[in-house]
């Protein structure tokens, strides 16, 4: 293990198991209750190099053994913020580590430096005092390796002006929101960003500071910059003194400034510049002179500024030689303005962004921008544009227009919103309407473009018509397929049911009528003779039927001799023929019954009920008439 946070974990003391991992790196127990230090918390962590004791309980010096840090030989970061430690004896030695090179005593209640028992610490490049009530510094630090000091937020009324002139290798120094800190004089030959910002300072510092790059003197109750007030800051590069007071500016108050690069001066009240003002800083790129009240830029001359805001500066007017001075200049920040009008043929030659937006702009024209032949961006939003056309700005490519009073008469506006979607099409409905009335709060889209587009937006509708026609056709045409197949399965099943149904009627049917047929044969075989059927006449019958004049023996003759004699009504071979017809009838007629069986089912039933129907039986021959 070489890394270990047990921070947040309630421990009074260092726990005895951290001493187990002899190859511990980093350590954090902050945010715990330890409240003192004993000799052997740190026993075999020789190999320690970052301890973290901030946010604990405690309370003095004199709670930490001055042998505690001894056995990590190797530490180089110990951070003790937040515990309210108070004063150290010069004479301390808890804080004698040689190795140490960032030490942090962040909101400590120091109410003093110790220098003495910071010049021990030979190896410091870094110190952090922030947000300790210390009032004043009256030693000289001896650290030939320290690179940083932090005294910010602290009560420093008093900085002796040698207090860091031994520093040979300060290279930053913070002395922000110093709030009773009101003149301060440094002597340093190597300190290179000092930030004296949210101060109380009335004058520019003094002293000798000739490798200061970096200087912040913002938000400070300075009022004006007397002449040759950074003489003494020969490498200066960058120099913010933002939210001052700062009324007036001596014409010779930048001189010696030969390498600086930036000037912030917003948020003042300057209202005149001297006009060789930034003339000698030849290398001055950027110049920001926002939240002022200053009215004209005529004033401004420098041959190397490429960057200027003029923002919120109660600006009027600007006219044709208004940045002539200004040869050089690339970006120009003009926006919250009062400027009405842009001059026409506006000289600035290298001018490659131009913001006037938020201003009171009311025209342009082809002639405004036409000399400057290098401008790509021009931002004229939030103005009082009512018309505007791409032969206004031809090099252009980037031309932000939101938030005008647009005057909508659909043909002035058509090549504008061609090259707007060309270059710029990500915030066109922030293109409003204005006028007339009935179009006011539209965009340009929905009010123009029916009348830009009409072919084009017929012959869209069109073809999304055909495609929805053409989809709906494919969905019918699948639907009606779908219908006609469930259609075709249906009939084929009700076809084979229909089918089934049959065979199973024909095969009862048959099974029927082979039934029947069994049963008439059967009727037939055992039917009575039809003459046996036939009673003796009755009396009064007998009485109608005709006198037989036959004698008796004739009629008791035997049957075999009755083809041999002749009836008194016909003959023998009269009596034979009958017998024959009478049998093939009787065939005939079992030949058609047996013929019926194949019809319909009701009519079998008449069949078998059916008796040959009785001869009139004195039309055949008896034996009594032999």
């Amino acid at each position: 293990v070489t890394d270990l946070d047990v921070s947040w974990n309630n421990f009074t003391t260092i726990p005895d198991q951290i001493k187990q991992f002899s190859e511990l790196r980093y350590l954090n127990i902050s945010h715990n209750r330890i409240s003192t230090l004993m000799p052997t918390d740190f026993e075999g962590l020789e190999k320690l190099e970052s301890l973290d004791l901030s946010f604990n309980r405690f309370q003095d010096w004199r709670d930490i053994h001055p042998t505690t840090f001894h056995p990590a030989i190797n530490l180089k970061r110990l951070d003790f913020s937040s515990n309210p430690l108070r004063t150290i004896n010069n004479q301390s030695n808890h804080l004698n580590i040689k190795s140490l090179l960032i030490l942090r005593l962040t909101n400590c209640s120091l109410k003093t430096v110790p220098v003495s028992v910071f010049n021990r610490l030979v190896n410091l490049k870094e110190l952090h005092l922030s947000a300790n009530p210390i009032t004043n510094i009256n030693e000289s630090f001896q650290l030939n390796n320290l690179r940083y000091i932090d005294l910010s937020q602290c009560l420093l009324n008093y900085i002796d002006e040698n207090a860091f002139a031994d520093l040979v290798s300060l290279e930053v120094l913070n002395l922000k929101r110093n709030i009773h800190l009101k003149r301060f004089t440094c002597h340093s030959e190597y300190l290179s960003q000092l930030d004296l910002s949210e101060c109380v300072l009335e004058k520019v510092p003094s002293g000798r500071l000739r490798h200061v790059r970096i200087l912040d003197l913002s938000m400070n109750y300075i009022k004006n910059i007397p002449a040759k007030s950074f003489l003494n800051y020969h490498s200066l590069e960058l120099l913010n003194m933002s939210m001052n007071a700062i009324t007036s500016i001596d014409s010779a108050a930048f001189d010696g400034l030969n390498l600086i690069k930036s000037i912030d001066l917003s948020f003042n009240k300057l209202m005149i510049l001297d006009e060789k003002l930034f003339y000698n800083n030849t290398q001055l790129i950027s110049l920001n002179l926002s939240h002022n009240y200053i009215r004209y830029l005529n004033n401004i001359s420098s041959d190397s500024l490429k960057v200027l805001t003029v923002s919120y500066c109660e600006i009027h007017e600007i006219n044709k030689y208004s940045l002539i001075f200004l040869p050089n200049l690339i970006k120009l920040f003009m926006s919250r303005n009062f400027i009405s009008n842009l001059p026409d043929n506006l000289i600035a030659d290298n001018l490659g962004v131009l913001d006037v937006s938020s201003c009171r702009i009311k025209s342009i024209n082809n002639k405004t921008f036409a000399g400057m032949f290098y401008l790509r961006e021009i931002n004229l939003a939030n103005n009082a544009l009512t018309s505007i056309d791409p032969s206004f700005f031809p090099r252009a490519t980037n031309v932000v227009i939101y938030e005008n009073p647009w005057r909508c008469e659909c043909a002035s506006l058509k090549r504008m919103f061609e090259w707007i979607t060309t270059y710029n099409a990500d915030r066109l409905d922030e293109l409003i309407c204005y006028s007339p009335e009935k179009y006011a709060g539209k965009t340009w889209q929905e009010v123009c473009m029916d009348q830009w587009y009409p072919k084009q937006l017929k012959k869209e509708t069109m073809w999304y018509y055909s495609v929805g026609i053409i989809i709906l056709m494919i969905l019918a045409l699948v639907v009606v397929t779908i219908l006609r197949k469930i259609k075709d399965i249906k009939e084929e099943r009700i076809r084979v049911e229909h089918e089934n149904r049959r065979a199973e009627e024909r095969e009862a049917l048959r099974r029927m009528q082979e039934a029947e047929m069994e049963i008439e044969e059967q009727e037939n075989r055992n039917a009575p003779d039809p003459r046996d059927l036939q009673r003796p006449p009755s009396y009064t019958e007998a009485l109608l039927m005709p006198v037989i004049s036959a004698s008796q023996p004739n009629l008791t003759g035997s049957l075999h001799n009755l083809a041999s004699r002749q009836n008194v009504r016909g003959s023998n071979p009269d009596l034979s023929k009958l017998r024959k017809k009478r049998i093939r009838k009787k065939s005939e007629e079992r030949r058609a019954s047996r013929m019926t069986l194949d019809s319909d089912s009701s009519y079998d039933n008449q069949s078998r009920d059916y008796v040959p129907p009785r001869k009139n039986l004195q039309a055949l021959p008896l034996e009594s008439d032999f």
